[in-house]
């Protein structure tokens, strides 16, 4: 019975040691989230992970970012979502400070229909940095670039992709077979 008992409060110990040492850790990570979003402004108005954004695109952080396989959470969508408004608002001259998503949408919507002009020309410098992202992507794997548009591009760099996968898939089954 007794070792029974000491067993029970070794592992009562164990489990509070560990609680101990995770909580700080866990309890940590939502304020770094926040203390990143409270940031100051940095030089086109938007917050300072918006800031070590590729030029090319909406990459935050640093380095190569992607979900993996893995579906992005409701909240990485959301972050996304409201980065791409507040750079299209800042694109406009609209102020992002202390308004919701509804009210940027809102305001993005009368901007476009008030300057056409300045709505076509964002449309078309994005399309170029598409264009451009996607001849660095293709030359990196080697595919000619010279006269493709955008999707046709798109459509060789996906081929390629489900090329690579498919090979992939081959190797694992025939590493599989050999087991």
């Amino acid at each position: 019975m007794a070792s029974i008992m000491r067993a029970k409060q070794f592992a009562a110990a164990l489990a509070g040691a560990l609680l101990i040492i995770a909580v700080p850790a866990y309890a940590a990570q939502p304020e770094a989230a926040q203390t990143e979003k409270q940031q100051p402004s940095g030089k086109d108005g938007g917050d300072q992970s918006q800031q070590s954004r590729s030029e090319d695109g909406w990459q935050f952080g640093q380095g190569h970012k992607h979900h993996h396989g893995n579906p992005p959470s409701a909240a990485n969508i959301e972050e996304h979502r409201l980065a791409k408004l507040r750079y299209m608002a800042n694109y406009f001259g609209i102020s992002t400070e202390g308004k919701t998503v509804e009210q940027l949408k809102t305001e993005l919507q009368a901007a476009k229909v008030k300057d056409k002009a300045k709505w076509e020309a964002f449309k078309a410098e994005h399309r170029a940095k598409r264009l451009e992202h996607l001849r660095r992507i293709a030359g990196e794997h080697g595919i000619a670039t010279e006269g493709k548009t955008s999707d046709q591009l798109l459509d060789e760099l996906r081929k390629l992709r489900r090329a690579e996968e498919k090979k992939q898939t081959e190797s694992n089954a025939a590493k599989e077979s050999k087991t």
